[in-house]
């Protein structure tokens, strides 16, 4: 019909009507629209591919507007007299890193939330993800030779083997059945680095990182101490000398540590919220 509006014409309301009451806006103005409308779409591009992505099994407490990763220090003294943790600072490609170092310690894995009043604790962070439907354990998870939890959503290992610690990576593993045997634990978590290589993983937001990772035949465990992508932090893993690592819950996973002074001092923050099957890897004295 003749009083129809044309869908390819554009019109500027409050303009003088011309012949039939329209007025088409002119060339220029329409090169202008197509950029701006370019500008719109590629902003919002960005803004989705920079968001923060995160798999609905995908276990890190939200992150609080103070920075985490400043130790706080307790008033809690260690009985202990020999076990502690050194506490490095190191800094490559302008990412800042803290390195925890156990000496005389050996580590285990732990099911639910530690005592966080046991002195003979020196070392205690969180260590599998859970799914945020069902709060399951994601992955193969055993815990003293029994199997709670099955899968390989994430194809990096922790094998605790008669105080031996493994780390590794693979969908199978003989380590796996070892440790059910000899009453042992595993769990899976992310692989950040495989025999001095970086290892790729799908999440692409930004987080304070942690590692369990294996620098100079000793294990460690690694903390940014600003938010990193996965890249960003494996990559400074192996420019710090790290051969292999797998991820640890990190953001405001809470934990702690007792330095060489027996003076307990905290990361994170403590949730009263926090699903029952969140696991630990605490680290007491050598037996």
């Amino acid at each position: 019909m003749k009083d129809k509006k044309q869908d390819n014409e554009v019109y500027i309301l409050g303009s003088e009507t011309g012949k039939g009451g329209k007025k088409k806006i002119q060339s220029w103005k329409w090169i202008l629209a197509v950029v701006c409308v370019l500008l719109i779409l590629g902003s919002i591009f960005y803004y989705y591919s920079n968001k923060e992505q995160t798999p609905d099994y995908y276990f890190e407490p939200e992150e609080t507007q103070q920075s985490i990763s400043v130790s706080i220090v307790d008033t809690i003294q260690s009985s202990v007299e020999n076990g502690y943790i050194e506490v490095l600072e190191e800094v490559v490609n302008d990412v800042p890193l803290l390195i925890y170092v156990p000496h005389k310690l050996t580590m285990s894995l732990a099911l639910g939330m530690p005592d966080v009043t046991d002195p003979d604790i020196l070392f205690a962070t969180m260590a599998a993800d859970i799914r945020r439907d069902n709060k399951q354990i994601v992955g193969d998870f055993v815990l003293a030779g029994k199997r709670l939890a099955r899968g390989v959503a994430k194809k990096g290992f922790c094998a605790i083997e008669n105080n031996k610690v493994t780390i590794g990576l693979g969908e199978s593993t003989p380590l796996l059945q070892q440790v059910i045997d000899s009453k042992g634990s595993f769990f899976r978590q992310y692989p950040l680095v495989h025999n001095g290589e970086l290892i790729e993983n799908k999440p692409k937001n930004k987080s304070v990182r942690r590692a369990l990772a294996v620098r100079n035949e000793r294990i460690i465990m690694v903390e940014s101490k600003q938010k990193e992508s996965f890249h960003d932090f494996s990559q400074a893993l192996i420019d710090v000398g790290v051969t292999d690592a797998i991820y640890l819950v990190g953001g405001d996973a809470y934990g702690w540590y007792y330095n060489k002074e027996h003076v307990r001092r905290e990361f994170g923050e403590q949730l009263s919220d926090l699903p029952e099957n969140i696991s630990y890897i605490i680290w007491r004295n050598e037996e």
